[in-house]
Protein backbone atom coordinates (compact mmCIF):
# COMPACT_ATOMS: atom_id res chain seq x y z
CA UNK A 1 0.00 0.00 0.00
CA UNK A 2 2.92 2.37 0.79
CA UNK A 3 4.54 1.47 -2.53
CA UNK A 4 1.14 2.27 -4.26
CA UNK A 5 0.66 5.64 -2.33
CA UNK A 6 4.13 6.82 -3.35
CA UNK A 7 3.59 5.83 -6.99
CA UNK A 8 0.51 8.02 -6.90
CA UNK A 9 2.44 10.67 -5.29
CA UNK A 10 5.41 10.61 -8.03
CA UNK A 11 2.92 10.51 -10.98
CA UNK A 12 1.27 13.98 -9.76
CA UNK A 13 4.94 15.59 -9.46
CA UNK A 14 5.83 14.94 -12.89
CA UNK A 15 1.94 15.70 -13.99
CA UNK A 16 2.16 18.87 -12.00
CA UNK A 17 5.91 19.82 -12.72
CA UNK A 18 5.22 18.89 -16.85
CA UNK A 19 2.11 20.96 -17.00
CA UNK A 20 2.90 23.89 -14.79
CA UNK A 21 5.15 25.56 -17.39
CA UNK A 22 3.95 24.15 -20.67
CA UNK A 23 4.68 26.58 -23.37
CA UNK A 24 1.64 28.56 -24.88
CA UNK A 25 2.62 26.41 -28.62
CA UNK A 26 0.30 24.38 -29.38
CA UNK A 27 -1.68 26.51 -31.64
CA UNK A 28 -1.18 23.61 -34.16
CA UNK A 29 -3.11 21.15 -31.41
CA UNK A 30 -6.10 23.33 -31.18
CA UNK A 31 -6.33 23.40 -35.59
CA UNK A 32 -6.34 19.88 -35.49
CA UNK A 33 -8.90 19.15 -33.31
CA UNK A 34 -11.29 22.12 -33.86
CA UNK A 35 -13.18 23.68 -36.32
CA UNK A 36 -12.17 27.48 -37.59
CA UNK A 37 -15.95 28.18 -36.69
CA UNK A 38 -14.95 26.46 -32.95
CA UNK A 39 -11.68 28.41 -32.94
CA UNK A 40 -13.56 31.70 -33.77
CA UNK A 41 -15.34 31.74 -30.41
CA UNK A 42 -12.30 31.37 -28.19
CA UNK A 43 -9.08 33.49 -27.63
CA UNK A 44 -5.99 33.32 -28.81
CA UNK A 45 -4.53 31.79 -25.44
CA UNK A 46 -6.35 29.33 -24.85
CA UNK A 47 -5.68 28.00 -28.54
CA UNK A 48 -1.97 28.29 -27.98
CA UNK A 49 -2.53 25.89 -25.13
CA UNK A 50 -4.55 23.51 -26.38
CA UNK A 51 -3.30 20.06 -24.83
CA UNK A 52 -6.74 17.97 -25.41
CA UNK A 53 -6.71 14.84 -27.91
CA UNK A 54 -9.90 14.71 -29.43
CA UNK A 55 -13.35 16.97 -29.94
CA UNK A 56 -15.70 15.71 -26.94
CA UNK A 57 -17.52 18.28 -27.36
CA UNK A 58 -19.32 17.72 -30.61
CA UNK A 59 -20.61 14.94 -28.98
CA UNK A 60 -21.49 16.29 -25.94
CA UNK A 61 -25.26 17.63 -25.17
CA UNK A 62 -24.74 20.69 -23.33
CA UNK A 63 -28.20 23.02 -22.73
CA UNK A 64 -28.94 26.44 -21.98
CA UNK A 65 -29.02 26.31 -18.09
CA UNK A 66 -26.93 23.47 -17.46
CA UNK A 67 -23.81 23.37 -14.75
CA UNK A 68 -20.61 21.79 -16.56
CA UNK A 69 -17.63 20.41 -14.71
CA UNK A 70 -14.54 20.47 -17.14
CA UNK A 71 -12.04 18.46 -15.45
CA UNK A 72 -8.40 19.15 -15.85
CA UNK A 73 -9.41 22.97 -17.96
CA UNK A 74 -5.87 23.27 -18.44
CA UNK A 75 -5.47 26.62 -20.98
CA UNK A 76 -9.61 26.62 -21.13
CA UNK A 77 -10.40 26.04 -24.67
CA UNK A 78 -12.83 23.57 -23.65
CA UNK A 79 -14.28 25.50 -20.52
CA UNK A 80 -14.87 28.65 -23.16
CA UNK A 81 -16.63 26.74 -25.70
CA UNK A 82 -19.09 24.75 -23.06
CA UNK A 83 -19.91 28.10 -21.78
CA UNK A 84 -20.89 29.61 -24.66
CA UNK A 85 -23.26 26.64 -25.15
CA UNK A 86 -24.39 26.64 -21.45
CA UNK A 87 -25.23 30.53 -21.71
CA UNK A 88 -26.10 33.46 -19.36
CA UNK A 89 -27.64 31.19 -16.94
CA UNK A 90 -25.49 28.28 -16.82
CA UNK A 91 -22.17 27.73 -15.55
CA UNK A 92 -18.82 25.89 -16.16
CA UNK A 93 -16.80 24.90 -13.36
CA UNK A 94 -13.01 24.39 -14.59
CA UNK A 95 -11.33 22.04 -12.58
CA UNK A 96 -7.61 21.88 -11.88
CA UNK A 97 -4.87 21.23 -9.38
CA UNK A 98 -2.88 23.63 -10.48
CA UNK A 99 -3.28 27.52 -9.61
CA UNK A 100 -1.32 28.49 -13.14
CA UNK A 101 -3.60 26.81 -15.19
CA UNK A 102 -6.39 28.09 -13.06
CA UNK A 103 -5.37 31.46 -13.53
CA UNK A 104 -4.63 30.91 -17.60
CA UNK A 105 -8.68 29.73 -18.10
CA UNK A 106 -10.05 32.63 -15.81
CA UNK A 107 -7.91 35.41 -17.75
CA UNK A 108 -8.85 33.04 -21.55
CA UNK A 109 -12.61 33.97 -20.30
CA UNK A 110 -12.18 37.05 -19.19
CA UNK A 111 -10.61 37.77 -22.56
CA UNK A 112 -13.53 35.67 -23.96
CA UNK A 113 -16.08 38.02 -22.17
CA UNK A 114 -17.57 35.22 -20.36
CA UNK A 115 -19.07 35.68 -16.79
CA UNK A 116 -19.79 32.14 -16.19
CA UNK A 117 -16.60 30.23 -16.26
CA UNK A 118 -15.32 29.72 -12.73
CA UNK A 119 -12.09 28.60 -11.34
CA UNK A 120 -12.25 25.51 -8.92
CA UNK A 121 -8.78 24.01 -7.37
CA UNK A 122 -8.80 20.55 -6.95
CA UNK A 123 -7.78 16.89 -7.61
CA UNK A 124 -9.63 14.86 -9.68
CA UNK A 125 -9.54 11.63 -7.07
CA UNK A 126 -11.71 14.34 -4.46
CA UNK A 127 -13.99 16.69 -6.65
CA UNK A 128 -14.72 19.48 -4.10
CA UNK A 129 -18.44 19.41 -4.87
CA UNK A 130 -21.27 18.13 -3.09
CA UNK A 131 -23.45 15.23 -4.22
CA UNK A 132 -25.98 15.66 -7.23
CA UNK A 133 -24.33 19.23 -8.29
CA UNK A 134 -23.61 19.07 -11.65
CA UNK A 135 -25.31 18.17 -15.39
CA UNK A 136 -22.28 17.15 -17.54
CA UNK A 137 -18.68 16.22 -17.30
CA UNK A 138 -16.31 16.99 -19.83
CA UNK A 139 -12.56 15.93 -20.31
CA UNK A 140 -9.91 16.50 -22.98
CA UNK A 141 -6.82 13.85 -22.44
CA UNK A 142 -7.27 14.33 -18.46
CA UNK A 143 -8.56 10.78 -16.86
CA UNK A 144 -5.69 8.92 -18.10
CA UNK A 145 -3.23 11.43 -15.91
CA UNK A 146 -4.17 9.88 -12.92
CA UNK A 147 -3.37 6.94 -11.43
CA UNK A 148 -6.31 5.71 -9.80
CA UNK A 149 -8.60 6.08 -12.46
CA UNK A 150 -11.41 3.99 -10.64
CA UNK A 151 -11.79 6.42 -8.24
CA UNK A 152 -12.10 9.48 -10.64
CA UNK A 153 -14.84 7.65 -12.29
CA UNK A 154 -16.32 7.41 -8.98
CA UNK A 155 -15.93 10.81 -8.14
CA UNK A 156 -18.03 11.65 -11.23
CA UNK A 157 -20.51 9.36 -10.31
CA UNK A 158 -21.17 11.28 -7.25
CA UNK A 159 -21.17 14.87 -8.03
CA UNK A 160 -23.27 14.40 -11.26
CA UNK A 161 -26.87 14.63 -11.00
CA UNK A 162 -29.03 11.25 -11.43
CA UNK A 163 -29.40 11.05 -15.39
CA UNK A 164 -26.34 13.72 -15.73
CA UNK A 165 -24.14 13.23 -18.74
CA UNK A 166 -20.16 12.11 -18.98
CA UNK A 167 -18.65 13.37 -22.02
CA UNK A 168 -14.82 12.60 -22.06
CA UNK A 169 -11.89 12.28 -24.50
CA UNK A 170 -8.69 10.00 -23.89
CA UNK A 171 -6.34 7.90 -25.27
CA UNK A 172 -7.02 4.59 -25.21
CA UNK A 173 -4.14 1.43 -26.06
CA UNK A 174 -4.38 -1.90 -27.21
CA UNK A 175 -2.32 -4.77 -27.81
CA UNK A 176 0.73 -5.36 -25.29
CA UNK A 177 0.88 -1.63 -25.49
CA UNK A 178 4.58 0.28 -25.83
CA UNK A 179 7.67 -0.66 -24.73
CA UNK A 180 8.79 -0.35 -21.56
CA UNK A 181 11.72 2.05 -22.09
CA UNK A 182 9.10 4.88 -22.83
CA UNK A 183 6.15 3.46 -20.37
CA UNK A 184 9.16 4.71 -18.00
CA UNK A 185 9.98 8.13 -19.67
CA UNK A 186 7.85 10.76 -17.61
CA UNK A 187 6.79 12.34 -20.91
CA UNK A 188 5.01 9.01 -21.32
CA UNK A 189 2.63 10.12 -17.99
CA UNK A 190 2.32 13.60 -18.66
CA UNK A 191 1.15 12.83 -22.69
CA UNK A 192 -1.03 10.26 -21.00
CA UNK A 193 0.39 7.47 -22.86
CA UNK A 194 1.87 5.82 -20.17
CA UNK A 195 -1.29 5.97 -18.36
CA UNK A 196 -3.71 4.81 -21.24
CA UNK A 197 -6.26 2.09 -20.45
CA UNK A 198 -7.14 -0.58 -22.90
CA UNK A 199 -10.81 0.78 -24.21
CA UNK A 200 -12.78 -2.16 -23.11
CA UNK A 201 -11.46 -1.36 -19.46
CA UNK A 202 -11.77 1.99 -19.73
CA UNK A 203 -15.70 1.12 -20.46
CA UNK A 204 -15.63 -1.48 -17.78
CA UNK A 205 -14.66 1.17 -15.05
CA UNK A 206 -17.56 3.39 -15.75
CA UNK A 207 -19.86 0.94 -15.61
CA UNK A 208 -18.41 -0.27 -12.26
CA UNK A 209 -18.82 2.98 -10.93
CA UNK A 210 -22.88 3.20 -12.21
CA UNK A 211 -22.68 4.33 -15.61
CA UNK A 212 -24.93 3.45 -18.81
CA UNK A 213 -25.68 3.75 -22.40
CA UNK A 214 -21.53 3.91 -22.46
CA UNK A 215 -20.93 5.02 -26.43
CA UNK A 216 -17.66 4.81 -27.65
CA UNK A 217 -18.35 7.30 -30.60
CA UNK A 218 -15.09 8.22 -32.09
CA UNK A 219 -11.46 6.72 -32.71
CA UNK A 220 -8.84 8.60 -34.48
CA UNK A 221 -5.62 7.13 -34.53
CA UNK A 222 -2.48 9.00 -32.34
CA UNK A 223 0.70 8.78 -34.43
CA UNK A 224 3.95 9.76 -32.74
CA UNK A 225 4.49 13.09 -35.34
CA UNK A 226 1.18 14.11 -33.44
CA UNK A 227 3.06 13.21 -30.17
CA UNK A 228 5.37 16.12 -31.43
CA UNK A 229 3.08 18.15 -31.48
CA UNK A 230 2.94 18.74 -27.82
CA UNK A 231 5.86 20.28 -25.49
CA UNK A 232 5.15 17.13 -23.19
CA UNK A 233 7.28 14.81 -25.48
CA UNK A 234 11.14 16.47 -25.71
CA UNK A 235 12.57 15.63 -28.89
CA UNK A 236 14.70 12.56 -26.92
CA UNK A 237 11.24 11.14 -25.98
CA UNK A 238 10.08 11.42 -29.92
CA UNK A 239 13.45 10.30 -30.83
CA UNK A 240 13.20 7.13 -28.70
CA UNK A 241 9.67 6.18 -29.66
CA UNK A 242 10.87 6.56 -33.43
CA UNK A 243 13.38 3.90 -32.35
CA UNK A 244 11.82 1.80 -30.52
CA UNK A 245 8.50 1.68 -31.65
CA UNK A 246 8.48 -0.91 -34.97
CA UNK A 247 7.91 1.59 -38.02
CA UNK A 248 4.64 -0.57 -38.81
CA UNK A 249 2.97 1.76 -35.43
CA UNK A 250 4.61 4.90 -35.56
CA UNK A 251 1.48 6.08 -37.40
CA UNK A 252 -0.71 4.71 -34.16
CA UNK A 253 0.77 4.45 -31.08
CA UNK A 254 -2.69 5.36 -29.00
CA UNK A 255 -6.25 5.85 -30.14
CA UNK A 256 -8.02 8.79 -29.26
CA UNK A 257 -11.57 7.99 -28.27
CA UNK A 258 -14.40 10.24 -27.08
CA UNK A 259 -17.02 8.25 -24.97
CA UNK A 260 -20.28 9.30 -23.61
CA UNK A 261 -22.15 7.74 -20.55
CA UNK A 262 -25.02 8.86 -18.81
CA UNK A 263 -25.56 8.09 -14.65
CA UNK A 264 -27.90 5.61 -14.16
CA UNK A 265 -31.88 7.08 -13.32
CA UNK A 266 -33.63 6.54 -9.97
CA UNK A 267 -35.34 3.22 -11.02
CA UNK A 268 -33.08 2.64 -14.11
Amino acid sequence: MTRDLMHTAEVKDLVRAAYRDVPPTTEAVARKLYSDDELAQVPESAMRRALGVANHLRHAEIRPGDVVLDLGCGGGIDSILAARRAGPTGRVLALDFLPEMLERTEAAAREAGLSNVEPLEGELEAIPLPEDSVDVIISNGVVNLSPRKTRVMAECARVLRLGGQLCVSDLTVEQEGLPPEILTQPAAWAGCVAGALAEIDFVRKLARVGFVDIDVLDHQPLSIDDCALYPLFSDEVIALMRRLIPAEQHGSVATAVVIRAWLAAAGS
